[in-house]
């Protein structure tokens, strides 16, 4: 039996899910993908390159505690970046369709403030540290 408190991180909404069988991985209030199905993500990798005018790419690889893999693009220059590009389990989510993210996992939003992003624009809306 699994018994797990979720958050949806498109709209925000933060839920229980008791069930015998592993979370589905879809909000119930807006059925965006961007639910780990199995509580808190864990960063697992990050990469980062830079050209020499500094534009940079940032990558960053987490696993939630079932081992599904979520992998953030970030594309910054100097301490302000954009979310450019996000996957799922391995499918593609464009970070500016309607079920894109609203906010980033904590753990997520912390790798990229350690990495000296301080100013994020997600696809729909502007997140300061």
């Amino acid at each position: 039996m699994y018994s797990l408190r979720l958050d949806c991180y498109r709209c925000g909404t933060e839920y229980g899910y008791v069930g015998a069988m592993p979370h589905p991985g879809q909000c119930p209030a807006c059925d965006s993908p961007c639910v780990p199905p199995a509580g808190t993500l864990t960063v697992t990798d990050s990469l980062r390159w830079e050209s020499a005018n500094g534009l940079a790419k940032v990558w960053i690889r987490t696993l939630d505690e079932r081992d599904r893999p979520f992998e953030f693009e970030i594309a910054a220059n100097g301490s302000r970046g954009k979310l450019a590009g996000l996957k799922i389990d391995g499918i593609k989510i464009d970070p500016n369709a309607a079920t894109a993210l609203e906010r980033l996992p904590e753990a997520v939003a912390d790798e990229i403030d350690e990495l000296g992003i301080t100013e994020l624009d997600t696809a729909t809306r502007e997140v300061s540290k």
